[in-house]
C-alpha cells in the first residue's frame, strides 16, 4: 500500500498520544507499530528515568539517534518517536528521507493534564503545578520548530477519541502515499 516514503513517523510532544494513536494507525494499515522509547527502554535493561540519571540527557538522545538510524533502514512501518527527537538534524533527515511525517499537537494545558500524575518524564520530573505546564509550554514552543515541518502538522485544541484520529490519519495516508 505504501508506495512513496514507506514508514509513517508521528511526532510531537510526550503526552499528545503517539504511542496509542500509532498502534491503532498501524492496525488499520496493517502494518508492524514501533515505538522508539519502547525499543530504547527494551534494549538498555533500563527505564528512560534510568538512563537519563546514569547517562544523562546526552546519553539518552545517543541511544535514541541508533534506534531511529535502524527503523529509517525499515521499510513499511509505523513509528512513534521520543517527543524530542526531530531535534536532531541526522535524526530528521533519517526520518524525513525514509517516510511520511506526522506532527500531533495540543494546547500545553491539555499536555499538562495528561502528564499530571506521570513519574516517567525526565524533563518534568523536577517541577510541579504552574512551574510545570510553564516548563512544557516552554518545551513545545522550542520544539515547535521542528514539527512544523512535518508532512502533516495537526495541532487539536480539544480532546479526540484516539481511534477517530487513527482513522482520519488513514484516509490522509491512504489518499498520498
Amino acid at each position: 500500500m505504501l508506495d512513496r516514503k514507506g514508514n509513517v513517523y508521528l511526532m510531537g510532544f510526550m503526552g499528545c498520544g503517539k504511542t496509542k494513536i500509532g498502534s491503532l494507525l498501524a492496525k488499520r494499515l496493517d502494518l508492524p507499530f514501533l515505538d522508539t522509547d519502547t525499543l530504547i527502554v527494551e534494549e538498555s535493561g533500563m527505564t528512560i528515568n534510568a538512563i537519563f540519571q546514569s547517562e544523562g540527557e546526552a546519553g539518552f538522545r545517543e541511544r535514541e539517534k541508533r534506534v531511529i538510524e535502524r527503523l529509517a533502514k525499515l521499510d513499511k512501518v509505523v513509528v512513534a518517536l521520543g517527543g524530542g527527537a526531530v531535534v536532531d538534524p541526522g535524526n530528521w533527515k533519517s526520518i524525513s528521507e525514509s517516510g511520511t511525517t506526522i506532527a500531533l499537537s495540543y494546547p500545553p494545558e491539555i499536555i499538562a493534564t495528561r502528564l499530571e500524575r506521570k513519574k516517567n518524564r525526565p524533563l518534568l520530573n523536577p517541577f510541579s503545578g504552574e512551574e510545570r505546564l510553564q516548563r512544557i509550554a516552554a518545551l513545545m514552543e522550542a520544539r515547535s520548530v521542528f514539527y512544523r515541518k512535518a508532512d502533516l502538522f495537526l495541532h487539536l485544541n480539544q480532546e479526540v477519541e484516539p481511534g477517530r484520529l487513527a482513522e482520519a490519519l488513514s484516509g490522509f495516508l491512504r489518499a498520498i502515499i
